[in-house]
C-alpha cells in the first residue's frame, strides 16, 4: 500500500503545522564548503512525521547548510499529521502559490506532479553532484520521467511474499517452506485452510477499499508472474492479455475457494488488519511492502525473527523470482521556489551516506545509495540486507501520469471477480473497456 491514498488528493482538509528556523548540531554531507559559498536567502523545507524519525535528520541538515552560508535561514514546516492530511493541503499549497522549497511526497506520483508544473528537474544538479554515482540505474531511471530527473529518494521500496514459519508448519510444510511457482502458493494456502482452522489462509488484495495495493501487491506481481506486461515498450497500456486472465483466474481461485477473506473487498483499510494478523499469526500468507517488517519487530523482535519468513514473489512455470520495486518517499524541488539552488543544496546535504543509512534503520527500508548499505550499523541489519539485495531483483512501473486512473480500473477488475460478480474472461473484457474510456483507446493495446 503506498503511504497515502490518491483519493486524498480530491478532499480538503486541514493540518498544523509546525514552523522553525533550525539550529541544531551540524552534520556533514552534501557539497564541499567551497562549493556552497555565496548562497543566501531563506528556503522553507516541508514534511510530515507522526513518528518523530525524520526532524533530527532534517534540522542536522538545515544546521549544515546553514553553517556553510553564512547567509542562508532553513525554516521546517514538520507537519505533525498523518500523511493523508499533509498531502491533501500540500497539493492545495502547490496550487495556490505559496509554497515551500522542498517537500517531502511519494515517488510514485513523480508524473503527476510533473505534469502539474509543480515541481523543479532536476538534471543540471545532480550532473554536477560527485554523489549521484552512489544511485544505481534502475533508481536515476524510476526517478526519470519524459527524459528527465524529478526527485532524490532515500529509502526505497521493495515488496515480500511473508509467511509465518509456526502456521505453515502446523499444516504440514516446512519451515524453511519456498514456493518454486505460483500455485505453491495457493497449495499452501489450501493446507493451511484444511488443517489450522483458526488461521486465515492467505489475504489478496482486491477491489476499490485495497487502494494502490490491489495494484502493487496483488494485480501487477500476479500479471508480472504470468509472464505478462502492464505496458508495452512503447508506453501503451495492455488491456485485455491472456496474462491478465491468468491473474484474474488467480483471483477466483483464491477467493472461490475461500482461502482470502471477503472482508478485504469491504472494510477500510484493510491492510491494517491484514498486516496485524500476520504479525500475531492469524494469517498465513500475504505479500506485502517490505516497510511492514519493522512495525512488526519492534512489537516482538525475537517472535518476528522465528516465525515471519519473507520471499521473493514467485512466477508460473518457475522463473526467477521478483519484487516490486518502489522509490519510496523522495524530496522534491518546488518549481516555484526561488531560491533553488540553496533549496538543492539542502536536498543533497540531507542525502549523505550516513543520513541515508540511519535513517533507514530506524525506519526500515533499502536504501538509494549503494555506499550507504556499507555503513556498519546497516549491514548489521539482516533484513534491511536482504531488502535492498532484493531490488538485484526489483521490477517498477515506469511513471506515467496515467497510472492514478490505471489503478482504479485494476480495482473494479480484481473486485468483480473476487466478489463473485464476474469471471475472469468478462473482467479481462470489461478491464480494456474501462481502460480506454479511462485514459483513451489509444493509450490501450489488446493482446
Amino acid at each position: 500500500m503506498s503511504r497515502y491514498s490518491r483519493r486524498t488528493f480530491l478532499k480538503v482538509a486541514g493540518a498544523t503545522a509546525v514552523v522553525v528556523a533550525c539550529a541544531p548540531a551540524a552534520q556533514q554531507g552534501g557539497a564541499s564548503p567551497s562549493q556552497a559559498k555565496g548562497l543566501t536567502g531563506t528556503i522553507t523545507v516541508s514534511y510530515p512525521d507522526e513518528l518523530g524519525v525524520k526532524p533530527k535528520y532534517v534540522d542536522m541538515a538545515a544546521q549544515a547548510v546553514m553553517s556553510k552560508n553564512s547567509g542562508s535561514t532553513v525554516k521546517i514546516d514538520l507537519q505533525k499529521v498523518s500523511d493523508d492530511i499533509y498531502y491533501t493541503k500540500l497539493l492545495l499549497t502547490l496550487q495556490s502559490g505559496d509554497v515551500p522549497d522542498v517537500f517531502h511526497f511519494g515517488g510514485d506520483s513523480i508524473s503527476e506532479l510533473a505534469d502539474a508544473g509543480y515541481i523543479e528537474p532536476l538534471d543540471s544538479y545532480v550532473n554536477a553532484w560527485a554523489d549521484w554515482k552512489q544511485y544505481p540505474d534502475s533508481i536515476k531511471k524510476g526517478a526519470t520521467y519524459k527524459g528527465k530527473i524529478w526527485a532524490i529518494p532515500y529509502g526505497l521500496d521493495t515488496r515480500w511474499l511473508y509467511f509465518r514459519r509456526d502456521d505453515l508448519q502446523k499444516a504440514g510444510l516446512p519451515a524453511d517452506w519456498t514456493p518454486s511457482k505460483l500455485s505453491d502458493v495457493i497449495a499452501a494456502a489450501t493446507a493451511v485452510k484444511s488443517k489450522v482452522s483458526t488461521v486465515t489462509p492467505y489475504a489478496l488484495y482486491a477491489g476499490q477499499a485495497a487502494a494502490t495495493g490491489a495494484r502493487d501487491h496483488a494485480f501487477v506481481p500476479l500479471v508480472w508472474a504470468y509472464g505478462g506486461e502492464m505496458q508495452t515498450s512503447d508506453g501503451k497500456w495492455v488491456g485485455n492479455s491472456a496474462a491478465i486472465r491468468k491473474a484474474l483466474a488467480y483471483y477466483q481461485t483464491v477467493y472461490g475457494q475461500g482461502l482470502s477473506p471477503k472482508e478485504i473487498l469491504t472494510t477500510t483499510k484493510p491492510w491494517t488488519a491484514m498486516r496485524a494478523k500476520l504479525g500475531d499469526g492469524s494469517l498465513a500468507l500475504l505479500f506485502e511492502g517490505g516497510w511492514v517488517y519493522g512495525g512488526w519487530a519492534s512489537k516482538d523482535q525475537a517472535g518476528t525473527q522465528k516465525n515471519v519468513g519473507y520471499l521473493l514473489h514467485p512466477t508460473e512455470n518457475g522463473g526467477p523470482s521478483f519484487t516490486i520495486g518502489g522509490l519510496g518517499t523522495c524530496w522534491y524541488l518546488t518549481a516555484k521556489s526561488k531560491n533553488k539552488d540553496l533549496a538543492w543544496e539542502w536536498i543533497k546535504t540531507w542525502n549523505n551516506k550516513d543520513t541515508v543509512a540511519k535513517i533507514n534503520i530506524e525506519d526500515p527500508h533499502p536504501v538509494a545509495r549503494t555506499d550507504s548499505a556499507d555503513v556498519p550499523e546497516f549491514k548489521a541489519q539482516q533484513y534491511l540486507v536482504d531488502s535492498t539485495k532484493s531490488l538485484e531483483k526489483a521490477r517498477f512501473l515506469s511513471p506515467d501520469a496515467s497510472l492514478s486512473k490505471v489503478t482504479t480500473v485494476i480495482q473494479k477488475a480484481t473486485g468483480r471477480v473476487a466478489s463473485g460478480d464476474s469471471t475472469p474472461d468478462d473482467a479481462a473484457k470489461q478491464y480494456s473497456a474501462d481502460l480506454k474510456q479511462a485514459i483513451g483507446a489509444s493509450l490501450v493495446v489488446d493482446q
